[in-house]
């Protein structure tokens, strides 16, 4: 299922977003979903381009298993199997994004249309991918040079522009890229100019601002190596609700929930990819990386805090994490047995950090008083990790046995300002069992043990006036479960009919997660802020996925239920668990390619059914999009792609998001959204 594609690139340096789909490869391509012990759900760039989709959200939500919410930008989440993306590895061109700055705002910043594949695995049974995982992994990859380059060509480039009529926004980018003798360069940047949305009812949603993204990447493809150095920014800055989370308008007042404060947000991310494969024996990989993401509370100037005798607040903090990875895979055959060995070594260190706080305010006599606050020492966490997997083929039947060995340490703050240090060493195991039989059914189990260390403190908190009210846990342990699956798959084509399908049944047994208590009684009776041992949890369900495609048509239909269970009864969602659980949620997609005219439509439906939860009943909703693709053959290199979101206007919020009933505060989804783009590849 997975196509090949190849376009352009060679320098940039103003607007037109990486689509790597070409007239020629314009056949159907959906989510491809994987039946195996050790299944990944992969989208390419068609995917992305062919359903205009300008959020994660867009992309992702009809993964079975993946919840994705939140309508502006600073609260872009995502969910895995009842785990919030704190609990889930989440990489850019294998930097780890982790940490976190302020608990009412998401820290995924990501343009996707610099996106050359995502990569999801629901669920943690391999070990190569599970550090510090606790509900899954997403793996963002960006193109390169060669990946764009046409056959034959040495340069190219593309310009792009679009427009989405909820939020008046409109995109504009290029990008540009080229090779020579092996050396390939690409550059590419993209502005976004927007306004405020509508939810179903009218009311205003979102922020009002301007996003800006550029990635600059030098290869190298020699032989039997492989290299990659990149450079990537994103922002998004503009007036945004304080707390992004609680991001509704009051229908009846028209007044938002929260202030809107002029923000930025942003990420600077640098990687360093080497890939040696000269054997079966030897797919070398090596990889270093600096990613930062940061929040800015942008203050309001003198002269407006004068004229409004107001004040405003200074905030300026982030999260930085560098790291790198070593790892091989080694392909061995014997009397029969096929192994495939995957072994290697990670390191990174997360630290949180402030860089300024403080106000500005006027005094009784009317004068600009700046306040600055004394920050707090930095967190730090850091992880070493090695481990091997070994598939093991023997005819139909494949066992994956594997092992991790993890070395966490974090540095945090205590009480008076203190720093205390916490180290924990952890042996995960986990096996998995996949046997396929001769008429297209396969049946396959798996275990694992999950473990996460504790996340440096959030960079709010990073202040001496925070930090003192900080109680320290002398016990505090690590994120801790065992995760078990088991199900079937079938595959197989008849002629043209090709038929997929796959069920799975989940069951994780936490054994402790980290409850963080805001606002408890200090010793003095301040507020204060601790993180203890929150006890145990389950997280149980079933996912499943059936595909159906014959020549130029494709469908298909998925399912997806879960179940928290608190075995302690201790309040402890909204740490790595999600605050509450999602209703069921059904899945519909079809698509067809209209060959004669090079026009590819689709549609796609997802319906939640209502969910009851301790103190109201989230509703149901259904949202129906409709979307074509249009490659003409007799302009090569034109694309026009038209969508039409949440076609029925319908007013709702998303499951996984933070809830409150029908209280404004729910960041209400965008009601009706008509997206059209042009781009041109030369």
């Amino acid at each position: 299922m997975k196509k090949t594609f190849k376009l352009s690139l060679v320098l940039c340096l103003m607007g037109g977003g990486i689509n790597l789909a070409a007239n020629d490869n314009a056949t159907l391509d959906t989510i491809e979903v994987n039946a195996n012990a050790i299944g990944y759900s992969s989208l390419d760039s068609f995917d992305i381009s062919n359903k205009n989709a300008s959020h994660i959200r867009d992309i992702m939500r009809d993964i079975p298993g993946v919840y994705v919410g939140g309508t502006n930008n600073l609260n872009q989440k995502l969910y895995m199997r009842g785990v919030n993306d704190r609990g889930i590895n989440i990489t850019i061109d294998g930097a780890r994004q982790r940490g976190n700055v302020f608990h009412h705002s998401a820290d995924l910043i990501l343009d996707t249309d610099l996106l050359k594949s995502v990569d999801v695995g629901v669920g943690v049974l391999s070990v190569v991918n599970s550090s510090g995982a606790l509900g899954g992994s997403v793996a963002f990859t960006t193109a390169n040079a060669f990946d764009l380059l046409e056959d034959g060509s040495n340069f190219g480039g593309k310009i792009k522009t679009s427009y989405s009529s909820n939020n008046k926004e409109w995109q504009k980018s290029l990008t540009s890229y080229g090779q020579y003798n092996g050396f390939g360069l690409l550059g590419y940047v993209n502005h976004k100019d927007y306004g405020y949305g509508k939810d179903g009812n009218g009311n205003e949603i979102g922020g009002d601002g301007k996003d800006l993204s550029y990635l600059i990447k030098a290869s190298l493809e020699k032989d039997d190596s492989k290299a990659n150095l990149s450079l990537e920014h994103n922002e998004y800055k503009g007036l945004y609700p304080f707390r992004a989370e609680f991001g509704g308008t009051n229908a009846v007042t028209k007044q938002r929930s929260q202030d809107l404060i002029n923000q930025k947000m942003l990420r600077d991310t640098y990687t360093a990819n080497y890939n040696y494969n000269p054997s079966e024996l030897v797919d070398l990989n090596l990889r270093a990386y600096l990613t930062e993401h940061r929040l800015k509370w942008l203050p309001f100037s003198d002269e407006y805090v004068k004229a409004n005798n107001t004040s405003t607040r200074i905030f300026d903090g982030g999260v930085r994490t560098y790291g790198v990875y070593l790892n091989n895979k080694s392909i061995l055959e014997n009397s029969g047995f096929t192994h495939t060995f995957k072994y290697g070594y990670e390191f990174y260190n997360t630290s949180s950090f402030m860089k300024e706080s403080g106000s500005k305010s006027l005094d009784a006599s009317g004068n600009l008083v700046t306040k600055n606050v004394n920050l707090a020492p930095n967190d730090k966490a850091q992880n070493h990790s090695f481990y091997i997997e070994d598939t093991i083929a023997y005819g139909n039947l494949s066992v994956i046995p594997g092992i991790r060995f993890d070395y966490f340490k974090l540095t945090t703050l205590a009480d008076n300002l203190k720093q205390t240090s916490y180290s924990f060493k952890n042996v995960s195991p986990a096996i998995a069992v996949d046997y396929k039989f001769n008429n297209g059914f396969n049946l396959f189990a798996g275990y694992s043990k999950v473990f996460r260390g504790p996340d440096p403190i959030e960079s709010l908190r990073l202040t001496e006036g925070q930090a003192a009210s900080i109680i320290a846990s002398k016990d505090l342990e690590p994120e801790t479960g065992h995760a078990k699956e088991i199900g079937f798959g079938y595959k197989n084509s008849f002629d043209s009919h090709n038929v997929n399908f796959i069920a799975k049944y989940f069951h994780t047994e936490y054994q402790n997660l980290i409850k963080e208590m805001v606002s408890t009684t200090g010793k003095k009776g301040d507020p204060s802020y601790a993180r203890v041992n929150g006890g145990k949890a389950n997280v149980s369900g079933f996912e499943l996925f059936a595909g159906y495609s014959y020549e130029d048509f494709k469908t298909s239909i998925s399912y997806t239920t879960q179940k928290t269970d608190l075995r302690n009864k201790n309040d402890i969602k909204g740490g790595v668990l999600a605050y509450s659980d999602s209703g069921d949620k059904y899945t519909f997609n079809a698509e067809y390619f209209i060959r004669p005219i090079d026009l590819n439509i689709g549609y796609n439906l997802i319906y939640v059914t209502s969910k009851n939860i301790e103190t109201f009943v989230k509703p149901s909703y259904a949202v129906s999009d409709v979307y074509l693709s249009y490659t003409p053959s007799f302009a090569k290199g034109l694309e026009l792609n038209l969508s039409v979101n949440n076609i029925f206007n319908k007013a709702y919020y998303s499951h996984s998001q933070r809830a409150f009933g029908s209280d404004s505060r729910n960041d209400w989804e965008a009601g009706r959204d008509v997206r059209i783009s042009f781009s041109y590849k030369f």
